[in-house]
Formats: C-alpha cells, sequence, structure tokens
C-alpha cells in the first residue's frame, strides 16, 4: 500500500489555486487514507471561508464530482466567484 501524498501546492485547476490540494485531501479524508496530512489545514480553511463553503459541503463536492474540472466548476457556482487569481497560498 502507497502512502497517501496530495498535489503541490502550486497545482491549479479551474483557475483555483490551492483546490486540487484541497480536494486530494478532503477525498483522502473522506476515504480514510489521510494518514498526517490535515483536512481542513488552515489554507484549505481560508479558501474554504473566502467561497463562502464549509469544510463537510466541500468534502461532497470532492468525492462526488466526476472530474477535476467539474468540482472546479461546482465551487465557483457554489462561491459565485469565478475570478480566483487573487487568492495567495
Amino acid at each position: 500500500m502507497s502512502e497517501f501524498k496530495p498535489r503541490g501546492r502550486d497545482v491549479v485547476i479551474g483557475g483555483v489555486p490551492w483546490l486540487a490540494r484541497m480536494a486530494d485531501k478532503a477525498r483522502a479524508k473522506a476515504d480514510g487514507t489521510i494518514g498526517d496530512y490535515i483536512y481542513p489545514c488552515p489554507v484549505d480553511q481560508r479558501l474554504l471561508q473566502a467561497a463562502g463553503i464549509s469544510a463537510d459541503e466541500f468534502m461532497e463536492m470532492a468525492t462526488s464530482a466526476q472530474s477535476d474540472e467539474a468540482l472546479a466548476q461546482a465551487f465557483k457556482e457554489r462561491s459565485g466567484k469565478d475570478d480566483w487569481s487573487d487568492f495567495q497560498v
């Protein structure tokens, strides 16, 4: 069995910084495979707060999305914000 490792902090999906890493951690937490990583960590919490989405709601979004693109679209729609280029990791 390999150890879980989320995508790097520099991976951007759908124009949303940090979303890929946060999604990986949310999915791993839901699966019980997160290991020593933390979801929601402080950066996750900042992004979720800026989006107006709870950690539990995002975990549901991440686990039910069929693709990264679908998750990014759902995240943008739920947050009501399309441009996330100003979010600082």
